[in-house]
């Protein structure tokens, strides 16, 4: 069998299977969870093990030997392939699942009223690893089980506050928020949420912490020298003379997503640099082109890409 036809046959195979980007599947289990809270402790726990697992796949990703193939197109399409390679991965399992379903159980077995699954899961001990998992993991700078299973525990008590990761769904709740930004920089909405997706990944590549916490950074804004708030070191990609590097940068971290849209604004409206960007109305190309001239980011494209989001932005928004 050749390696095209082999990897045709095993994509077929994850395919086949749910979607790990189901939009339904968070209100599936919270359903099932309300009605029969025994049922779903099984698909909690693997819910959990996913991201573990999904956590280390991000871990791997950050490694690359050259940039000759970054791209956020590529990048997408690799955090979308991860994320399905995991689900099929996860139906196995590595055990984890199995250590979290039996303490759940234990839970849920003492509580006479149905069992609120995230407090379960906040109260779980974490599980140990054995020494030969514990030096790999040292050995490639993966966080330790109790620490990792730590960090993905408070993502999932945390589901409910994040942004939705579809685009429509991302438009619509952050839209009203950006109106008071918008109106101060003279740009409409849109250009505003569509700047937050395009950094953002329509909220599904948010800048996070070592430890899971969100930083709410919608707009990929760093923390140099005059910031004096908290901040956060993430792996990014930079453009150097047009091509593409990984490195670690320090960005800005807020407490919540107005926090955030008030320094966007602040930023914009304060700095010469964007002098140009401000008063476009829904011009996007010309807010777009504004801010990479002064210099905003890096990618040769961004231009290009930011308006190209802010158009889908404005459709999606005249469809809802």
């Amino acid at each position: 069998m050749s390696i095209n036809n082999a990897y045709t046959r095993y994509s077929s195979q994850i395919l086949g299977n749910r979607l790990a980007a189901d939009p339904t599947a968070m209100s599936d289990l919270r359903l099932q969870a309300t009605r029969d809270p025994k049922s779903a402790v099984k698909a909690v726990a693997s819910q959990f093990e996913g991201l573990f697992m999904n956590s280390l796949m991000q871990a791997m990703r950050t490694t690359s030997l050259d940039g000759e193939q970054d791209s956020n197109g590529m990048d997408t399409y690799k955090s979308l392939y991860d994320q399905q390679l995991v689900q099929a991965m996860s139906q196995r399992g590595i055990g984890l699942g199995d250590v979290l379903t039996r303490q759940l159980t234990r839970f849920v077995d003492k509580t006479d009223k149905p069992a609120n699954v995230e407090d379960a899961a906040l109260k779980l001990e974490p599980p140990r690893a054995s020494s030969r998992l514990q030096q790999a993991l040292q050995k490639y700078g993966v966080a330790q089980p109790a620490e990792a299973v730590g960090a993905v525990v408070r993502q999932g008590a945390e589901a409910a506050a994040r942004l939705p990761s579809s685009p429509r769904e991302f438009a619509a709740s952050l839209l009203p928020h950006a109106q008071a930004a918008a109106e101060k920089l003279g740009v409409a909405a849109e250009a505003i949420v569509a700047h937050a997706a395009l950094e953002t990944g329509w909220g599904r590549r948010t800048i996070k912490a070592a430890d899971g916490t969100e930083s709410h950074n919608l707009f990929g804004i760093k923390a140099g020298a005059n910031w004096q708030g908290d901040t956060v070191k993430v792996m990014t990609t930079e453009y150097v003379n047009g091509t593409p590097q990984k490195r670690v940068e320090t960005f800005r971290a807020y407490a919540s997503y107005s926090e955030a849209l008030e320094d966007y604004a602040r930023l914009l409206g304060d700095n010469p640099r964007y002098r140009a960007a401000l008063n476009q109305g829904d011009n996007y190309k010309g807010f777009a082109s504004a801010l990479q001239t002064g210099g905003y980011a890096t990618d040769p494209r961004y231009a290009r890409k930011l308006a190209a989001v802010a158009s889908r932005v404005a459709q999606t928004t005249i469809q809802v």
